[in-house]
C-alpha cells in the first residue's frame, strides 16, 4: 500500500509545511523518501536477513567523526584539511512526527559530498522525563511508528552505503531508564521491522551507557523486578541474532584507567564471548567539575591516553567516534565544556594526530575492507 494513503491528511501537511522550508534538493529528497516507501509483506526470507556487521578485521579500526551537526562535522573536517576524511560520520534521528523525513533527507544530501563513507545512526526512543519508564518503548512494539519505521528502511536502501544503526542508543543509562523486558521486545521489534523491507546495508549496534546498569526497583518495582545479584547489561540483550556490534560510551570515564574499569571491560569480555566487534559509539573527553565554563577546552592528553590504551589493548574494538563538539556553546545547560579536537592545545592536536594516523578513513578500498559491496 502506498505510504500516502496510510498516513492521516493533518500529517501530511505538517510534513510538506517542514519540508517547504528546505532547499528543491532536499524537497526532491524528501519526496523520493515518500513516494518510493512500498510496503513489502511479510515472509520467512525477509524475517531473515544475513547478518553483516561492516567491521573491518581484528586491530584494525573505523574512525567515526560525530555528531550530529553538520556545522560541527564541516568545521573539523576544515581543521584536518588535507587529511583523509573519517570513515563514517555520526547522526541522530527519531521515529515521531516528521524526524524520520527530513533528518535522512539531510544526511542523504550531506553525505553525497564524502564517497565510501559510512553511517553512524542513533534512534532516540524516550528519555524518564517522559514519564514512566519505557513509555516510548511501548508505543513502538504497538506498531505507532510503524510508518516511520518504513521511511526510515527506505531510506537506508537509498543511501547504499553501510550504516551503523544505533536504536534506543544507551539502554541502560538513567537518563533513559529502559526496563529491560521492554527494551528487549522494542528493539526486536524493530529490527524485524527493518528486515520485512529488506534492508541488507544497517548492521545493528547494542549500545550500552558504559557504567552502571540503571535498575530501580524501589521506585518502579513494576518495570525492574528484584534479581538475585547486581544487574548487568546481559539482562537488556535482545539476543545474538538481533545484534551486530556491542556499543559503549565513553565520557567521564575516559579519565581513568579504562583497562582496568570493570564495566568496560565486562561489556569487552561480553562481546568477545558473543562474537560481536565493539564500537565505541559515543565519546569524548568532557569537563567533568558540573560547573559551567564556557572558555573551559581539552587541556591534556590524559583523556586521549586511557581511551587509546583501550583500543590498542583490545583487538575487539574495531570502531572508535568521537564527538567534536563545543557542548555549552551549543546548550547554555550544559557543563562539558568544548571537546572540539581544534579548540585544544597543541600538544593534544599533535597527540590527536599522531595516534589517529592508525585508523581506518574512508578511501575507495574503504568498503572491500568491511565486506561492504554497493
Amino acid at each position: 500500500m502506498n505510504l500516502f494513503y496510510s498516513v492521516i491528511p493533518s500529517q501530511v501537511i505538517v510534513f510538506f509545511v517542514a519540508i517547504s522550508q528546505l532547499s528543491p534538493k532536499f524537497l526532491l529528497l524528501s519526496f523520493l523518501l515518500l513516494t518510493n516507501c512500498t510496503k513489502t509483506p511479510t515472509d520467512s526470507t525477509s524475517q531473515q536477513n544475513e547478518q553483516k556487521t561492516f567491521a573491518p578485521n581484528r586491530g584494525e579500526k573505523l574512525f567515526i567523526l560525530g555528531q550530529a551537526n553538520e556545522q560541527h562535522l564541516t568545521d573539523y573536517l576544515t581543521f584536518a584539511s588535507g587529511e583523509p576524511n573519517p570513515a563514517g560520520f555520526a547522526f541522530y534521528t527519531s521515529l515521531s512526527g516528521t524526524a524520520t523525513q527530513s533528518d535522512m533527507a539531510r544526511y542523504l544530501n550531506f553525505l553525497e559530498d564524502y564517497p565510501y563513507s559510512a553511517l553512524q545512526l542513533g534512534v532516540w526512543t524516550g528519555e524518564i522525563q517522559w514519564g514512566r519508564p519505557g513509555v516510548y518503548l511501548d508505543e513502538v512494539i504497538d506498531g505507532k511508528y510503524d510508518a516511520n519505521i518504513q521511511i526510515l528502511a527506505e531510506a537506508c536502501k537509498q543511501l547504499n552505503r553501510p550504516i551503523y544503526l544505533r536504536f534506543g542508543y544507551e539502554f541502560d543509562g538513567a537518563h533513559n531508564a529502559y526496563p529491560p523486558e521492554i527494551y528487549k521486545e522494542a528493539y526486536r521489534y524493530f529490527v524485524d521491522k527493518m528486515r520485512e523491507h529488506n534492508v541488507e546495508n544497517v548492521s545493528y549496534v547494542w549500545h550500552s551507557w558504559g557504567t552502571t546498569a540503571y535498575y530501580d526497583t524501589v521506585s518502579y518495582p513494576d518495570y525492574y523486578p528484584e534479581i538475585s545479584g547486581i544487574a548487568t547489561q546481559e539482562l537488556w540483550y535482545p539476543g545474538d541474532e538481533y545484534v551486530d556490534w556491542v556499543g559503549l560510551s565513553i565520557f567521564g570515564t575516559g579519565y581513568g584507567n579504562l583497562n582496568q574499569n570493570q564495566i568496560i571491560q565486562y561489556l569487552i569480555n561480553f562481546a568477545e564471548n558473543h562474537a560481536k566487534p565493539v564500537m565505541l559509539a559515543e565519546t569524548a573527553a568532557i569537563k567533568t567539575t558540573n560547573q559551567s565554563d564556557s572558555d573551559w577546552s581539552i587541556p591534556n592528553t590524559s583523556w586521549f591516553e586511557n581511551v587509546f590504551s583501550l583500543i590498542e589493548n583490545n583487538d575487539v574494538i574495531r570502531a572508535f567516534t568521537y564527538i567534536n563538539v563545543d557542548w555549552e556553546g551549543d546548550n547554555p545547560t550544559s557543563t562539558w565544556g568544548d571537546t572540539r579536537i581544534q579548540a585544544s592545545t597543541n600538544t593534544v592536536q599533535n597527540y590527536w594526530r599522531t595516534n589517529l594516523e592508525t585508523f581506518i578513513f574512508a578511501d575507495d578500498n574503504l568498503y572491500s575492507t568491511i565486506g561492504f559491496s554497493q
